[in-house]
Order: structure tokens, then sequence, then C-alpha cells
């Protein structure tokens, strides 16, 4: 139960000087979002444990999407929302992300005008100055009384897949702690771990400039360049440690419960050399084909790199972690592709395109074991680190044709298809050990997805069916194989339907998840798939009209 308030703003100034040959085309820019909470009590928790009480579960697998479970003994103990205590509570009493960038461009060309063509020499340059930040603080609570029950904010279950039991409802733990707030009692180790984990700032300049050349002819064009581009990060974080007691820590043996801040600071820089080279030639009007190679780099996502160490440590001087990475590189890669489009009418076309790309760095999220990472001993651990190399090969087919030639009422079907294959695969370290590899499809990475789209187009009304297939992708590495996290093939149809009434005015309507489709999250377990996460979705649908002046 939160309320959060978001902006974005942003202004953009620029202008282009054109005189004879000579074009310069300049422009400044800043932008800021936020995204603020202030006094969410989300969640609250309660639980009981009915270990020894003769509660006796049965589970269903038949359906490894949907397992269900049944009482086979024990059923009115485990439905009395009188008997689950409240376990926590969780104030957001701060939640602040600031994002705010200020950036300026330049770029001057010259063309020379030849006998057979016409050369372009163009160089520019393009500053970006970028802050984001986190401040949040969180307090927690736990009921000083013993009396406050899960009985006491009883609700409606809205779940429709299965009989979950007592729930809370929608609002009413909120409302029972603002009224009773005398009654809680502030639990200030887990406030003041989750309140320092969680800040950061990252400063992040980028300085870059490049040089290219284009020959343009009435059959071919010819750009090739190079840039540069320097990046500075200042980064600071803190290391959190939360110390059971009777835990040893630094040699001593802690007679509370603890937690230890100490700042952290990173600083980086590093240089990036990228060339490129594009061909479009075109032979004859309706056959075009192109290539491209390229180097390119896409830099960690800044909250990754923050320097946020967590670490709990319990009475057996068990050590968990999760970490943010400073050390993380960019994504670095050379590409390659290739296409030819032919358009047999003039309105219907064929393509083909074939990529590769030769990855280094590429980034997943990773689980380890008994390692150590910035001085810092752990036996279980996430983090996000660096894969060592990747390939990508793959292949596009597409066909588009709008069948005006069919006789009426027929000649405003249409319809578009698209096909993409992509074979995607790296090596990572296991454990956080270079010399222990192995090899993983890239994260997010489907081997297979299609979209279709027929449709129908003629006067006043415009009507579209879509369907997209994806095929399943490992979202999320484990400490091994059966630990990876997948994400299940989806197929989804989406339709849409739009009537021009006049020149100004255009009713329209979607229909969008037509055939309910559902997002499933597994590892592979034995000969199954153990379920992370379901999602069963019905549709929405959304209607309106667009009215210009």
């Amino acid at each position: 139960d939160r309320s959060e308030s978001q902006k974005i703003r942003s202004v953009v100034l620029g202008g282009k000087t054109e005189t004879g040959p000579w074009k310069i085309e300049y422009s400044g820019s800043w932008s800021k979002s936020s995204e603020y909470e202030n006094g969410s009590v989300d969640p609250t928790k309660f639980s009981r444990d009915f270990d020894g009480d003769g509660v006796s579960v049965l589970f269903d697998y038949s359906d490894e999407r949907v397992p269900l479970f049944s009482y086979a003994s024990g059923s009115t103990l485990a439905n009395d929302a009188s008997l689950y205590a409240l376990d926590d509570i969780e104030l957001t009493t701060l939640s602040d992300a600031q994002d705010e960038e200020f950036s300026t461009r330049l770029d001057v060309s010259h063309i020379f005008a030849m006998g057979s063509g016409d050369f372009t020499v163009q160089a520019g340059f393009k500053g970006r100055w970028r802050e984001k930040s986190f401040n949040g603080d969180v307090e927690f609570y736990e009921d000083s009384t013993g009396s406050y029950t899960l009985a006491n904010v009883l609700g409606q279950q809205t779940y429709r897949i299965a009989d979950l039991g007592p729930v809370v409802s929608r609002t009413g733990a909120t409302d029972y702690f603002r009224a009773n707030f005398g009654d809680f009692e502030l639990q200030n180790i887990d406030s003041q771990f989750d309140s320092a984990v969680s800040d950061y700032v990252n400063q992040e300049d980028i300085y870059a400039g490049y040089l290219l050349g284009r020959w343009d002819s009435e059959t071919l064009r010819i750009i090739g360049g190079v840039r540069f581009e320097r990046t500075e990060n200042v980064i600071s974080a803190n290391t959190v440690t939360l110390v059971e007691e009777d835990a040893l820590f630094n040699g001593v043996t802690l007679a509370d419960d603890t937690v230890f801040v100490t700042p952290n600071g990173f600083t980086r820089s590093y240089d990036d050399w990228l060339p490129s080279l594009n061909i479009r030639f075109e032979p004859q009007s309706n056959l075009v084909f192109r290539a491209a190679g390229y180097r390119s780099v896409v830099r960690p996502n800044l909250s990754d790199l923050a320097p946020r160490f967590a670490v709990e440590q319990n009475d057996d001087n068990e050590r968990e972690g999760e970490f943010g990475n400073p050390d993380l590189q960019p994504y670095e890669a050379w590409n390659f592709d290739a296409s030819a489009e032919y358009y047999f009418s003039s309105n219907g076309a064929i393509t083909a395109n074939i990529f590769y790309k030769d990855i280094k760095n590429f980034i997943v999220s990773s689980f380890e074991e008994n390692g150590t990472r910035f001085g810092i001993d752990f036996d279980e651990a996430t983090i996000p680190i660096n894969g060592t190399s990747a390939e990508v090969f793959g292949f596009e087919m597409g066909f588009a044709q709008a069948f005006s030639f069919l006789p009426d009422p027929f000649d405003g079907l249409l319809v578009n298809l698209n096909y993409t294959y992509t074979d995607a695969s790296g090596t990572v370290p296991t454990d956080g050990d270079i010399t222990n590899l192995r090899t993983i499809a890239l994260p997010s990475s489907s081997k297979h997805t299609f979209n279709a789209v027929l449709g129908y187009e003629k006067g006043p009304f415009d009507f579209r069916l879509a369907g997209t297939y994806r095929d399943r992708y490992l979202d999320e590495l484990g400490a091994d194989a059966g630990e990876d996290r997948y994400v299940d093939n989806h197929f989804q149809l989406d339709a849409s339907v739009k009537w021009k009434l006049s020149k100004n005015i255009r009713l329209f309507a979607e229909w969008i998840n037509i055939n309910n489709a559902k997002y499933f999250a597994y590892q592979n377990f034995d000969t199954r798939k153990r379920l992370l996460q379901y999602e069963a979705y019905g549709s929405t649908f959304k209607f309106g009209a667009k009215i210009t002046m």
C-alpha cells in the first residue's frame, strides 16, 4: 500500500546554420527525472510456524506452471487468521531517486560536389555530464503488545488461481498502524542496515568526438569514420555489515546485534575507439543491399556500478552478501550486418538480413559461494559480473504485402510477417573463478521470435490483428546450471481498430492480450521445471478519440 511521485523535466535548445557547402548543427540540453516516496507502509508481514502442530500439506505438480496444494491435516489451524502474528512492518520514510543530465553537441560538415556524386566530410563533439543518486530511509516496527494478528486486518482474497487462505485487506494494515502507532516498537538494527545500504551517488561524464567521410551517388552510399569516447566515473556508497549477537567480527565476539557502516568511494576512467563502415548499394530501383561493420560499447547501469556492499553475518559466522560492482566493464562488441531488400511491387517487399556479434564483457547477475569480493569474505553472495566472451549469430526474414490488386472489398487486406533466429552463447566464471568457465545462453536472448500482422485498411477503416511469439530465455544466473532462472516462451495476440470520422476526428480502440498469455519463470530441476514465478493476466482494453485542430 504505497504511493510515489514521479517527475520528468527536459529542455533542449539547438539550431542549424547552412552557408554554401558548410552545415553546422549545435544543441544543448538539460533533463532531470525523480521518483519520490514518503510515508508508505509497505509491506506488513504476518507469520506462524506450524512445526509439530499436526499441519500436513500435499502438493500436486501435474501442472508445473500451477502446482496446487491441499491439507492432509490441520486445515483449521492453517486457515485461522488469529494465529498469524505480526512479523514486522516496513515504513518507508524516504525514497528519493534523482537522475540529472547536461549535454552539449556540435556537428560541422562540408560537402564537396563532384561529377559522379557528392563527398561529405563531417566532424563533431558531444559531452554528457550525468549524476544519478538514491537516498533511502526505512523503519521497521514490531508489535510491543503481542496482540496484533492477521485477524485484525482480514480482507477478501483476490487471487484466482488457488485458495491461499486468510489474507490482509488492501489498506487495513496501513490504517491499523497509523491508528495504533503507540503499540509498535522501532527495530533500530534492521532500520539502520536497510537505510544505509541503499544509498549511492554515481557521476558519469562522457566526452566524445568523431570524424567521418560520406560518399553519395545515384546507386552507392558509403559512410566510414571513427568515434572516440572517454568515460569517467566518480562513485560513492557504503559497505554495511550486520553482525548478530555472539558472532566474531574483527577478532571480537559481539554482545549485541550491531551494524557497521563504512563509506566507499571509487573513481575510474576508460577510453574507446569505435570505427565503423556502412555501405548501401541500389543497383536498380526495386533492389537495395546494405552492409555494415562497426565496433560498439554499452555501459553498465549506474546502479549496478554503485559500491553498495551489504553483508549479514549470523552467530555461526556465516556471511551472506549482496554487492554492486564498480569494476564492471562495458560491453564491447564487433558487429557485422548485411541485408537485402526486394520491392516486388509498390506496396510489397521481401527482406533478408544476417548479423554477427563478437562480444566481450557482457554483464550477468551471478550467485557465488565461498569467495571474496572487494576484500569482503562471504559464504553466499549475489553480484553483477562480466562474462568473458560471447558470440551472436542470426538471420531475419520479412515479408510485407498490401493486396490492393484484389477486387473490392478484398483490396484493403494487408499482411506483415517477420521471423528472427538468434544463436547467442557465452562463457562466465563459476564462483568468480576465471579458470572455471561454463557456457550459457546470453541473458534475455530468445532463439526464435516471430511476428505476424493481418490487417484491413480501406477508406476511413483501419484494423490490425497482431501475433507475437518469443522463445524462452535465460533471465538470471544461479550458482550452477540447476539454479539458473529461465522465462518460458510467450505468445500474445493484440488487436486495434481505427475509424476516421472526419478530417480532424479519429476514433480508436485496442484489445491487448486477447489470448490471456501467461508469464512463467522456472529453474530446470531433474526432469521438470521448478516454479519460480507464475502470473496470469486478463485483457486490457483502450479506447478513445484523437482530435486535431
